[in-house]
C-alpha cells in the first residue's frame, strides 16, 4: 500500500511538472492559439499562415541535453501573412541549474523554401513565470541570445550570452517568421537553448574518455 501511494504521488508530481510548459502562436498581436509543450493540434491556420507542426520539449528543472527545444513547420498560404509575421513561443518554469554569466547558448536551424526570413530569440526570467518578461521578444527579461535572421534556402547559427542564473527561473524560446511571397514561403525550423559546459566539466569528461581508452587498450593487450 505504501509503495502504491508513493508511485501515485510521484505520478502526480510528474504530471504537474509536465503541465507547466506552454506554447503560444501569435500573429498580428490579436490572434493567439495556445497549447501544451507536447504540441498544438495541427494543422492550424492563423492570419494566412498554415502551421503543420509545432511541438516543444523541455527538461526542467535541468538543462541537459537542452533546457527547451521548439520545432515548427509553417507556410504562408494567403496574402494576409505577408503583412502579419508569425510568432511561436514555447516556455517552461522550474529550471534550477545554476549557469554563469554568458554561458547560455541558443541554437537555431531551418530549411526555407521561397522567400522570407526567420530568427530565434531566447530569454530567462527570474520570477519563474511562463513567458516571463513580456511579449514579444522578452522585453524586460534576461536576454540569452538571438540567432538570425536568416533567409532562403536556410541557415544555422548559435549565440551565447545572458546574465548568471542561480535561483529558480523560467526559459522561453520565440521563433519569428516573416513571409516574402504568398503561397511559396515555407519554413521548417528547430531552436533550443542549453547551458554550455564549463571548462572544468570538459576537462573531467576528457580525462574520463582518456582513462577508458587506456583501460580498453590494457584489456586487448592482456
Amino acid at each position: 500500500m505504501k509503495k502504491l501511494f508513493l508511485c501515485t504521488l510521484l505520478a502526480s508530481f510528474v504530471a504537474s511538472v509536465a503541465a507547466a510548459d506552454s506554447i503560444e502562436i501569435v500573429s498580428s498581436g490579436a490572434t493567439t492559439i495556445t497549447g501544451s509543450g507536447s504540441g498544438i493540434t495541427t494543422p492550424v491556420s492563423i492570419n494566412g499562415w498554415n502551421i503543420t507542426t509545432v511541438a516543444g520539449v523541455n527538461n526542467s528543472p535541468g538543462l541537459s541535453p537542452y533546457g527547451l527545444d521548439l520545432t515548427v513547420v509553417a507556410s504562408c498560404a494567403s496574402g494576409n501573412c505577408l503583412t502579419t509575421p508569425l510568432d511561436v513561443f514555447f516556455s517552461d518554469t522550474g529550471f534550477t541549474a545554476s549557469v554563469p554569466a554568458g554561458d547560455f547558448q541558443t541554437t537555431y536551424s531551418g530549411t526555407l523554401t521561397g522567400s522570407g526570413t526567420t530568427r530565434a530569440i531566447t530569454w530567462a526570467d527570474s520570477t519563474n513565470t511562463l513567458f516571463g518578461g513580456g511579449l514579444p521578444t522578452g522585453i524586460g527579461a534576461d536576454h540569452l541570445g538571438t540567432v538570425g535572421p536568416f533567409s532562403a534556402p536556410g541557415g544555422f547559427g548559435t549565440a551565447s550570452g545572458g546574465p548568471a542564473e542561480t535561483g529558480t527561473y523560467s526559459l522561453t524560446i520565440e521563433e519569428i517568421f516573416t513571409a516574402g511571397t504568398s503561397g511559396t514561403s515555407s519554413f521548417s525550423t528547430d531552436a533550443n537553448v542549453i547551458a554550455t559546459p564549463e571548462p572544468s566539466s570538459l576537462l573531467l569528461l576528457s580525462s574520463g574518455l582518456i582513462g577508458l581508452g587506456f583501460m580498453k587498450r590494457k584489456v586487448f593487450q592482456s
